[in-house]
């Protein structure tokens, strides 16, 4: 027996609404840590026992293999693993890996069920390849992402609809997440000598940038500082970079591991026991305790990480999410983020209301360029953090003198985030924008990826009503001309 809460129950319902309008794919996008693969399984056992139809569950990495097997065998479902070096198996459930599944499709029998798990990746060949199978053997779709966009802004066109849970303001709210304390830099590194490859930063330039100009403050007293004790995770620029910073911690007493692909299964299960056991206190790592990694299922207990620590530049709203929300899986107290590297300067809060869309994001003017602007600003008197835009601090009323603050500062504190401070502004904002326009130009300011259809929808909320076509049209005109005069 599986229990749901509510809401995850409201989210099944949705998924179900939407396959009996005749949908086949769909994208549920749900908070990290949400719960995600707790639904699937229950889909999944909920299908075997009234219809013994088949289930698969889909993932990217073996870690992510192993985690999601203990998850269905706690669910008390029998399954099979489709992955390098196991046989077949003829049980219904099956949890894969998309490689071994890619190289196997001419001896596959379909299920029923297909579930893609973080299926924002779901532009890759044999993401691609595989989803495509199972639409032409008649397998229903099921894509589980908590941030769907990719990083290089395409459209997530596999799915033909996206149903979306409650948000990650109302799981914290309701004690589902952990609330955090949220501690980042006055701006943001100088990384302008670094290119783009694939919508974000080029590695190898990131991790010279890295190495030659610095990381704000020093990385290990602000940890002893602000979280002294805590489990975790660290996330670095490239492999290199994630021993330096595991060797920093080392010298300093500090008891941390380094992980990265390469990590042999017997390591990452030492590496994510030591953790969890106190240990280790520093995770160290490049690209793998991201997405859906869950500490208590890797290693079979209660356990939780308790702190993030950004040292890796992003210009992916979608990796910066997926990073802090390793820290945020429920416990009794808040986590810590200590983000050195600038990305809530330039992302906002980890739980900010986000428009997702399925057409991926715009390109050119409609989403402005600037992919360096700071999205909120700094009050020098009393560090709070929030939207630009008022001539005075929100918080304590200091006056804002200047423009910008310099972009490059390579040491000093991490000053707290004001998070209820940054809250009260973005409610005055909106109460402000009185008009349809002034809603359009407040949409484009926070970055929103489609401005327009969220003024339409909040502008027609105030009357109790739908917006309807008319509505949607003058704000497009609005976006349209915002955009023209922009340029």
């Amino acid at each position: 027996m599986i229990n749901l809460y509510e809401d995850q129950e409201e989210f099944v319902q949705n998924l179900r609404n939407a396959l009996s309008t005749g949908h086949k794919s769909i994208l549920g996008v749900a908070s990290p840590a949400f719960g995600k693969t707790v639904v699937a399984a229950y889909i999944a056992k909920s299908a075997m026992q009234k219809n013994d139809m088949g289930s698969w569950f889909l993932v990217h990495r073996k870690n992510l293999l192993r985690q999601t097997s203990k998850s269905f065998w706690a669910a008390k479902i029998e399954h099979g693993l489709i992955t390098s070096g196991k046989a077949r198996s003829t049980l219904p459930v099956q949890v894969g890996t998309i490689g071994t599944v890619f190289s196997r499709l001419s001896v596959l029998k379909p299920p029923k069920i297909m579930f893609i798990d973080e299926a924002h990746l779901s532009k890759g060949t044999m993401f691609e390849a595989v989803i495509e199978w199972g639409k032409s053997h008649g397998c229903i779709i099921i894509g589980l992402t908590g941030t769907p966009e990719r990083l290089d802004g395409k459209p997530l066109d596999a799915f033909e609809i996206m149903i979306e849970a409650k948000s990650t303001q109302w799981l914290i709210s309701q004690g589902r997440l952990s609330d955090y304390d949220l501690y980042s830099t006055g701006g943001q590194l100088d990384l302008s000598g670094v290119k783009n490859s694939g919508g974000d930063y080029n590695r190898e330039q990131l991790a010279v940038a890295m190495d030659s100009k610095g990381i704000v403050g020093d990385v290990v007293s602000h940890w002893i500082k602000l979280a002294k004790g805590m489990r975790t995770v660290c996330y670095c620029v490239n492999v290199k970079h994630s021993k330096h910073t595991a060797q920093h911690f080392n010298d300093a007493g500090i008891p941390a591991v380094h992980v990265d692909a390469e990590t042999t299964e017997a390591e990452l299960k030492d590496a994510c026991m030591g953790l969890a056991t106190g240990r280790y206190l520093i995770l160290c790592n490049c690209e793998l305790v991201i997405e859906g990694f869950d500490l208590s299922s890797q290693v079979g207990m209660d356990v939780t990480l308790e702190c993030c620590i950004l040292l890796r530049p992003t210009k992916s709203v979608a990796r910066y999410l997926q990073m802090v929300f390793r820290a945020l899986r429920k416990k009794p107290l808040a986590a810590i983020i200590l983000d050195h590297s600038g990305c809530a300067m330039r992302h906002g809060l980890p739980d900010d209301d986000r428009e997702w869309s399925l057409a991926g994001r715009e390109k050119g003017s409609k989403k402005k360029a600037a992919d360096d602007e700071v999205k909120v600003k700094q009050c020098m008197s009393c560090y709070a953090v929030f939207r630009p835009g008022p001539t005075e601090c929100p918080h304590c009323g200091a006056p804002i003198t200047g423009g910008q603050r310099e972009l490059e500062i390579i040491e000093g504190e991490l000053q707290k985030v004001d998070k209820l401070a940054i809250r009260k502004q973005q409610r005055q904002e909106q109460g402000q924008a009185r008009t349809l326009a002034d809603l359009v130009g407040l949409g484009m300011r926070r970055g929103m990826g489609r401005p327009a259809e969220w003024a339409a929808i909040t502008f027609a909320a105030r009357t109790g009503k739908k917006p309807d076509g008319a509505t949607f049209e003058l704000a497009r005109k609005e976006l349209k001309r915002l955009n023209e005069v922009g340029k």
